[in-house]
């Protein structure tokens, strides 16, 4: 997904992006899985465990466990629009490649992040997940959620539909792509320094 340098790092670069505005239009218009695309059951089921595991990580606030689910060159995307644009012209609420997401866990876990002081409590609800076969042994899922957040004397309700793109690594599926798509990103967002 994205180019790994020397160091170990990750980075994108601009055939990163390509492939995330194609793979936008792919969801875009996205009708009926082709039967061709489905995957086994033990597969699907395979994929729904994870995200519900993802889920369940989040809420307890277990960002290592969370993090370690992702691959090497796993990215993070909160874009802020609603319309699918492609992401090489439009802005983004977070973009983030391992590393970023490495130093995103580490800050929380000091307990010093002014913007999680208190700590953001999270409920995921998840719903309408779909698994489609996609190219170079990779699924895509797409679902539906619903966050219910409480912090300090501030409880919102955020909804909207992540779509993953997902690689099996020795015997386990990573994310290699989590795209967090809100009902509402073309709006002021407030705190969003918890991860959705």
């Amino acid at each position: 997904m994205s180019k790994k340098h020397a160091t170990g790092t990750t980075q994108f670069d601009l055939g990163f992006y390509d492939r995330m505005a194609a793979l936008l239009e792919k969801w875009k218009h996205l009708g009926e899985i082709p039967v061709d695309q489905i995957p086994s059951r033990e597969v699907i089921d395979e994929i729904t465990r994870l995200l519900y595991l993802e889920a369940r990580l989040l809420d307890q606030h277990r960002l290592r466990e969370w993090l370690a689910l992702f691959s090497a060159d796993g990215a993070y995307w909160i874009p802020a629009d609603v319309d699918y644009r492609d992401p090489r012209h439009t802005i983004a609420w977070e973009f983030n490649d391992r590393r970023r997401m490495e130093e995103r866990v580490e800050r929380l876990e000091t307990g010093q992040a002014y913007s999680q002081i208190p700590p953001t409590r999270t409920v995921h609800l998840l719903s309408n997940i779909e698994v489609m076969l996609a190219e170079d042994d990779t699924l895509h899922a797409l679902c539906n959620f619903h966050i219910q957040t409480h912090r300090g004397h501030d409880t919102q309700s955020r909804c909207g539909w992540c779509g993953y793109v997902l690689r099996k690594e020795n015997g386990h599926w990573k994310i290699m792509l989590k795209r967090v798509n809100l009902f509402d990103a073309d709006l002021p967002q407030g705190n969003l320094s918890f991860t959705l």
